[in-house]
């Protein structure tokens, strides 16, 4: 299915170097710099139709189907288990654009606002994949705009739902986009790109999984934001897959997949961007299929968790304290106001719930923080971790392929 699109164009354009920057560049920088540079002049998608191989037809039917009996699953759980696949998602995400912290300082970075800084991002990474799943209605320029502000806006910047206003470019140096791997539309062209892949998106006659890898790799081809375009793309990812009522209840992983092989997806842009619409779907293809195997092992691991404190628990029935654990899973790092707030009691109750907890082995103190102030689930936490790192996801692919 190679070549069944057209590749993007190219278009000249003009380049001046900034004069005050031009001391501070080497000479082999300077060389390699010129008048002019090429922007890419992407594809209009909108009524563009893709051919799936019939092997692959046939693999995207078998994935729909166990999507929907997971999704299902999550109905019959006690606790939010999409909550929790949702932090792993981010994390996940993040790390595709080498954004890297603990699951624990990400949760605390939710409560704190001293959190250091890069967990502060991933929160935001949470934000935005809440806001795209909460986003009503078809999938418009609007929407993603809020997308993108709710990821970036939280640390205190103000480009976050903003089109570019200039040029920018993936690689290469920072000085200029000669030498970058690729470099994007000029920026006078993005809004008339962004309403092209809106119309695409209300198309009904496109499978749901074609139409998400597509609007993907179309959205990073277009890079309309300075900043944190492949995040606000994965968000959408999944508000694409609701809408098309491929998840209703649950929120996978997907990001563990693209994570597992990174070089993979960003080949297979490469390869969307040369007119192989056909390898972006088989990558997401791949990465719905792993993240079920992520989604898997969490459902199991947390269903066991929840269980042994279940069955410790010994105060009487309609304790605050049986609150506890499913407040845990969505939240896994909390202070005494955060549950006072969350489960409706005193703060008095929720030190004494706290005190507790932490006998029965489910919180305990943050050592490096005020103690007393912030507590965290140890199991909950490593769970995470091995979910949300690429070591770990390596290691469930490891486990998965020696079964």
């Amino acid at each position: 299915m190679e070549g069944q699109w057209p590749a993007i164009g190219f278009e000249t354009l003009p380049w001046e170097s900034d004069p005050d920057v031009l001391p501070f560049i080497s000479k082999t920088q300077r060389r390699k710099m010129s008048s002019t540079y090429e922007a890419a002049v992407p594809l209009l998608i909108a009524d563009r139709d893709v051919a799936l191989p019939a092997a692959l037809t046939e693999r995207v039917s078998g994935l729909l189907m166990s999507l929907a009996r997971f999704d299902a699953e999550q109905r019959m759980r006690g606790y939010d288990l999409p909550a929790m696949l949702l932090r792993s998602e981010s994390s996940a995400s993040s790390q595709i654009e080498s954004l890297t912290s603990s699951a624990r300082n990400v949760a605390l970075a939710e409560i704190a606002p001293d959190a250091p800084h890069n967990a502060q991002l991933i929160a935001g990474n949470i934000a935005a994949m809440k806001s795209a799943l909460s986003l009503e209605g078809p999938l418009e320029v609007a929407g993603i705009l809020e997308i993108h502000r709710t990821l970036i806006n939280r640390n205190g910047v103000t480009f976050g739902g903003a089109l570019r206003s200039e040029q920018v470019w993936v690689g290469g140096s920072s000085f200029s986009p000669h030498g970058a791997l690729y470099v994007p539309p000029r920026y006078e062209r993005v809004a008339a790109y962004l309403d092209d892949l809106a119309s695409f998106a209300a198309r009904d006659d496109i499978p749901p999984i074609t139409k998400a890898a597509i609007f993907h790799a179309q959205l990073e081809t277009i890079h309309p934001f300075i900043d944190g375009n492949g995040r606000t793309g994965r968000a959408l990812l999944h508000k694409i897959l609701r809408d098309e009522g491929v998840l209703s209840q649950v929120t996978l992983p997907l990001s563990a997949g693209l994570l597992h092989d990174v070089d993979a997806y960003m080949a297979a842009i490469a390869a969307y961007q040369q007119g192989n619409p056909v390898a972006i779907v088989e990558q997401l293809v791949d990465a719905l299929e792993l993240a079920i195997v992520v989604g898997g092992l969490t459902a199991a691991k947390m269903d066991s968790v929840i269980e042994e404190w279940k069955a410790m628990i010994t105060e009487r029935k309609g304790a605050s304290i049986h609150r506890l654990p499913g407040v845990l899973v969505e939240q896994p790092v909390v202070s005494i106001a955060y549950l006072a707030k969350r489960l409706g009691i005193t703060p008095r109750a929720s030190l004494s719930l706290v005190e507790r907890a932490c006998e029965y082995g489910i919180l305990r103190p943050l050592g490096n923080r005020r103690r007393g102030e912030f507590f965290q689930s140890d199991e909950i936490v490593a769970v995470l971790e091995e979910i949300s790192d690429i070591q770990g996801i390596r290691r469930i692919v490891a486990g998965k392929a020696s079964l």
